[in-house]
């Protein structure tokens, strides 16, 4: 028997606490029961509040918690409000004891605050990894894939990323047959391909986006895409020093134009891979890359999936 315990927090995300009870749950209507009993800790003795005006009664206390073999985090729906000291103890004592402590996408704030993760790679939602990584300077972020974990203590991304790291929790701990049956009954794949990169929107978002020497950038490259430019070229249409433009560039989008510019091409390829039937060869072409291979080796490295694969997953049908 695994005994798992969620730590149940007031202002802990509903959708959280639900897939932790729906993917760690003993009993299912598809399959057999699984050797798992699941226990919702809290030290509070009356309905915890969630967020969404939800409440929830613990099955569990903190000491149940502190001896589980899992013990899971889930986010809370203000990741800057830090639970009382009594949480965050019970995560330590669980882990010293010997337990997989694991956070769903913003309980990562709460497993920081422990301590635990210091000096080692973590992730949470990626709307949320630049204030993650400065109020946690110690803490390796990783704001790429959708779970990541060492030393028994794991982190999740955003949201569904915490079903991913739950199967792969049950994987490790209960075998891949049950794995596979948890992954069968709620209608999802065993393993998820690519990282939560795949899901952001905007890679190349502005400081300034009025910036004379985005400016440059942006209209030198809708001018002819598949052309390489200089820093040279974009401080002389920007009429600017290199020295200069690349300090007004860098406050203006806090990158380089390198980097600004090849993330602009993967997030418009995506845009057209989710949009239009044009072939992957065409795609690559109308964002400015030379060859089919140079745009899939690039895309694959910022999305973490192929072309192909992005287009199978997000391509709008009518």
């Amino acid at each position: 028997m695994l005994n798992v315990a969620l730590l149940l927090m007031p202002g802990s995300r509903l959708f959280d606490v639900a897939i932790v009870a729906e993917t760690w749950a003993t009993e299912r209507i598809s399959s057999p029961p699984v050797d798992i009993e699941l226990r919702r800790c809290s030290d509070e003795s009356e309905l915890v509040e969630l967020t969404d005006g939800a409440a929830c009664a613990a099955d569990g206390s903190l000491t149940w918690a502190t001896n589980a073999d899992v013990l899971l985090i889930p986010g809370l729906g203000n990741p800057d409000s830090i639970p009382d000291s009594i949480y965050l103890r019970t995560i330590r004592e669980a882990h010293q004891r010997g337990a997989v402590i694991a956070s769903l996408c913003s309980g990562a704030f709460v497993l920081a605050a422990t301590g635990l993760l210091d000096g080692h790679k973590a992730t949470t939602h990626w709307g949320l990894t630049d204030k993650f990584a400065e109020k946690f300077p110690q803490i390796k972020v990783d704001p790429s894939v959708l779970f990541v974990g060492n030393n028994r203590v794991w982190t999740s991304a955003g949201v569904a990323a915490g079903i991913d790291l739950s199967i792969h929790l049950i994987r490790q701990l209960c075998g891949g047959m049950v794995a596979t049956t948890v992954s069968r009954s709620m209608v999802m794949a065993p393993h998820r391909a690519g990282g939560q990169a795949q899901f952001v929107r905007s890679p190349v978002a502005l400081k300034d986006s009025d910036g004379q020497a985005l400016h440059a950038v942006r209209s030198l490259l809708l001018e002819n895409p598949s052309q390489t430019r200089t820093v040279a070229e974009y401080a002389k249409f920007a009429c600017m020093s290199e020295r200069t433009f690349l300090r007004r560039f860098a406050a203006e989008t806090g990158t380089t134009p390198h980097q600004w510019v090849m993330t602009w091409r993967v997030d418009e390829a995506s845009q057209l891979l989710e949009e239009s039937t044009s072939s992957i060869a065409e795609i690559a072409r109308a964002v400015g890359y030379a060859t089919p291979v140079s745009f899939r080796q690039r895309f694959r490295a910022i999305k973490g999936m192929a072309p192909v694969e992005y287009r199978k997953a997000f391509q709008m049908r009518t």
